[in-house]
């Protein structure tokens, strides 16, 4: 089924064959990098080098909003880069590299050794981290820029979005599941140097999966390209409504998604009622739930249009969140620990589910965003609209770890080590409820206002976005006077 999936010509188009396979096995390679910071960092930091956990988790915050800055001006140096190899290979090569050594070197124990204090170490691995972040932004910003030239329709672009979520979803599974085998098989949880070779592994991976895709990938659409300076970027954005409208309910789920899924890491670590150790079904049961929806993601827009599927993961997200909250009140009464983890593995499958659903929409809605702009003012700029989303992923989970870090705070959690899970003081089920309570009622919220803002600011489906598409492309063929040079200067944007 997957197979017929990917070759579905039906939905592919114009598109080649390979071309979905190609984008999707790089979307693997950068998820693995992505992965290992996000299974691993905190541990390795916190264990290994002894640095504060709260301490690291406040300044992973800070990192991401400070990295996310330099998305818009990455988007810039894209949009306006010339080469033999196009405009977003280059990139992908130079950063895929960049990125593999940064995280080499993030891997690196210094703990030993007498020059490095402890004030020494928070600058060292911050500023890695924060390096790292950036030479990701020079990989993520062109290769989702990347799309629309690859996929000019909305069916096109819908069937190389979702074979790219699903593909790439199985990153963080190799690095967390598979990084553990490694572990475990050469030098053992508590050694740095198996974390550093786990790095290794994944950074090899990610860059022969990039270089993989540069080599297979051409950009098949000859888009109108106009040279734009980074001080016109404010412009655009105030200029594109729907970029707006896009922006505003993609942040408000996306914190309130990822607010969620961290609460539920923290509730396996603290509620005795579950265990850690089955953490892993939780991850199999709810990632499949969210595999399947993508594997039939073509069949169901055949059924339901987009904008309703966009609507239908606010809801579901919903359900996921309340029944979260709801089913652990349960849990003292059932007394099994396995029992426990596959109810909260049902209740996140519909959390999971509409995290999934919402990521392939939303590319697809961004690279719509792009067309709209190009509508709208004659001017083309697929990095810089597209570096949107990029941008928001980053600072909806930077809010998302601050809002994390205060629940546990307000809640007065013990302190855990990492490596033995042993907690420095009791865990009472007074401190479990402030925090469950404190990660319903902030996120919970952002999910209907998300969606409110959506349903009354986003248009660019239907009718209307048909004739945004045929205009353009009239445009483009020249059927309709072109613009002059005076309205296409992006000074002169109304």
């Amino acid at each position: 089924m997957l197979i017929a999936y990917c070759f579905d010509m039906e939905r592919g188009l114009n598109m080649k064959k390979t071309d979905n396979i190609f984008y999707s096995l790089g979307n693997l390679g950068k998820e693995i990098s992505f992965g290992m910071i996000n299974v691993y960092a905190m541990l390795f930091m916190t264990t290994f080098v002894g640095l504060n956990g709260v301490v690291v988790g406040f300044a992973f915050c800070a990192v991401r909003l400070i990295s996310a800055i330099f998305d818009p001006f990455m988007a810039t140096i894209v949009n306006n880069t010339k080469s033999k190899l196009g405009k977003y290979r280059p990139w992908l090569i130079i950063g895929s590299i960049f990125n593999a050594v940064t995280l080499l070197l993030l891997f690196v124990s210094f703990a030993q050794n007498p020059n490095f204090s402890t004030g020494v170490n928070y600058v060292y691995y911050l500023s890695m981290y924060l390096i790292w972040n950036i030479s990701y932004t020079i990989v993520d910003v062109p290769f989702m820029s990347m799309l629309p030239s690859l996929a000019d329709t909305t069916k096109e672009r819908e069937a190389i979005s979702s074979l790219s979520k699903l593909i790439g979803g199985f990153g963080g599974l190799i690095i967390g599941s598979g990084g553990q085998v490694l572990i475990s098989t050469t030098f053992g949880a508590k050694d740095p140097k198996s974390y550093l070779l786990v790095a290794g592994v994944g950074g090899v991976i990610f860059v022969t999966m990039m270089i993989l895709s540069v080599v297979t990938l051409k950009e098949r659409y000859d888009l109108p390209f106009q040279e734009i300076s980074f001080k016109d970027i404010k412009k655009m954005y105030q200029t594109n409504d729907q970029v707006q409208a896009f922006a505003g309910s993609y942040l408000f789920f996306n914190i309130a998604a990822n607010t969620a899924i961290l609460q539920l890491v923290y509730l396996f670590i603290y509620d005795k009622n579950l265990d850690f150790n089955y953490f892993i079904v939780f991850n199999v049961v709810a990632s499949t739930g969210q595999g399947i929806a993508m594997i039939f993601y073509s069949m169901i827009t055949k059924k339901i249009p987009r904008e309703k599927i966009f609507g239908l993961t606010y809801l579901f997200a919903g359900i996921g969140m309340i029944s979260i909250y709801a089913i652990s009140f349960v849990f003292p009464y059932i007394n099994s620990a396995i029992a426990n983890v596959i109810l909260m593995s049902l209740c996140g499958s519909f959390l999971m589910i509409a995290m999934g659903m919402n990521q392939i929409t939303s590319t697809v809605m961004i690279a719509d965003v792009v067309d709209y702009g190009e509508y709208k003012t004659g001017i083309r700029s697929d990095s810089i609209m597209i570096s949107v989303q990029t941008l928001l992923l980053k600072v909806s989970a930077a809010i998302a770890v601050l809002i994390i870090g205060i629940g546990v705070a307000v809640a007065q959690l013990p302190q855990i080590d990492l490596m033995t899970n042993e907690f420095s003081g009791e865990v009472t089920n007074k401190m479990l409820v402030i925090l469950r309570t404190f990660m319903f009622i902030v996120p919970l919220p952002l999910i209907p206002i998300g969606y409110i803002y959506y349903k009354k600011k986003y248009k660019l489906y239907g009718q209307f976005y048909l004739d945004v598409k045929a205009e353009i492309d009239s445009k483009r063929s020249g059927k309709l006077a072109s613009f002059s040079k005076e309205e296409t200067k992006v000074d002169n944007i109304d």
